[in-house]
């Protein structure tokens, strides 16, 4: 009897000291175990960034598969990239990997994340407002996914980004005005999706913006006269939407437009003049519209102009001689005389045709999604 008395605190201090053991042992399991993170007591934020990666990853890879774990640096880890002091994750990367799941709210919390690219996966499900926390990122790239629902409000909290893509996904809803807040966006591109609704004004307020590409969507309403404020814009995408009214003639203010696209919508009006004023334009398409009047004879002083295409409107009177030399035009469809009494320019070449069957200068989504 006295021996099973002194038995018991001995098996008490074993079963301590083996549930102490599995507790130390499941604790190392987690991104503090030193291998993961090292010194993870001096870097509690790298250790914070870690859990939520690999509390987001099976949600994110879905049928996909991605590389982290914590027996395994993070560092090393596929499209992961840290950085900075002390160390946080500054950069995701896992494009192109065949990601098939969801994007997880917790990448919210990488509170250091300057450039998160998902681009090119399987992706679907919603961008999660939570991404709107991301203070630091000046680069989000969700393109070319299968992306549903509507684009967030709470993006236009993100101060520092400068590039923002959603192109090639399924979003619906409008274009929130919000994102009229990105006074460092340099790059919107939003084309291929199922927007409604109208171009927001406040995209005007984007005085960096080189980039405004929102082609092949269902926008409707007028083009915002405001556009006409961004004067460091290089590329003006509107292609086959659902605009109508007259192009502002404030689009002759972006001395820095290299390409205009606009065809394929219901533009009324006449051409403005002021086009003519867009010295380094080499792009500008504006065939498929109900647009009327005379060519303005100063888009012949448009020397940089390499493709023009006019048809399929209701165009009269005759074509300015400066147009003459343009590269690859569409004015010998239009069955109008030049200005000086020349013919008509002669047709498309039918090889071109092969690849632009609608003189619209764009490639069809079919074709693009081929490719």
């Amino acid at each position: 009897m006295t021996r099973f008395v002194m038995a018991i605190p001995l098996l008490l201090v074993i079963v301590l000291l083996a549930g102490a053991a599995s507790a130390a042992s499941a604790q190392s399991s987690g991104c503090d175990n030193g291998v993961a993170v090292a010194n993870p007591s001096n870097n509690p934020g790298l250790v914070a960034d870690c859990e939520a990666l690999l509390s987001a990853r099976d949600t994110l890879a879905g049928t996909g598969t991605l590389d982290w774990s914590a027996s395994t640096p993070i560092a090393n880890w596929d499209g992961v990239s840290v950085g900075g002091t002390p160390q946080r994750v500054i950069g995701l990367f896992p494009s192109e990997k065949g990601l098939t799941g969801t994007i997880p709210p917790e990448l919210g919390n990488l509170a250091k994340l300057t450039f998160l690219d998902l681009g090119i996966n399987k992706l679907t499900g919603s961008i999660p407002r939570e991404l709107g926390n991301l203070a630091n990122l000046w680069e989000l790239d969700l393109g070319t996914n299968k992306l549903t629902g509507s684009i967030p409000p709470e993006l236009g909290n993100l101060a520092n980004l400068r590039e923002l893509r959603l192109g090639y996904n399924d979003l619906t809803g409008t274009i929130p005005p919000e994102l009229g807040n990105l006074a460092n966006l340099q790059e919107l591109e939003l084309k291929f999706n199922d927007l409604t609704g109208t171009i927001p004004p406040e995209l005007g307020n984007l005085a960096n913006l080189e980039t405004l590409d929102l082609d092949y969507m269902d926008l409707t309403g007028s083009i915002p006269s405001s556009l006409g404020n961004l004067t460091n814009l290089e590329t003006l995408g509107l292609h086959d939407n659902k605009l109508t009214g007259s192009i502002p003639p404030e689009l002759g203010n972006l001395a820095n437009l290299e390409k205009l696209s606009l065809s394929r919508n219901k533009l009324t009006g006449s051409i403005p003049p002021e086009l003519g004023n867009l010295a380094n334009l080499r792009y500008l398409y504006l065939s498929d519209n109900k647009l009327s009047g005379s060519i303005p004879s100063e888009l012949g002083n448009l020397a940089n102009l390499a493709i023009l295409y006019l048809d399929d409107n209701q165009l009269t009177g005759c074509i300015p001689a400066g147009l003459r030399d343009v590269a690859d035009i569409d004015l010998g469809q239009l069955g109008l005389d030049f200005c000086e009494g020349e013919e008509p320019a002669p047709a498309d070449d039918p090889l071109l045709d092969r690849f632009d069957t609608n003189n619209s200068g764009e490639i069809e989504k079919d074709e693009v999604l081929q490719a």
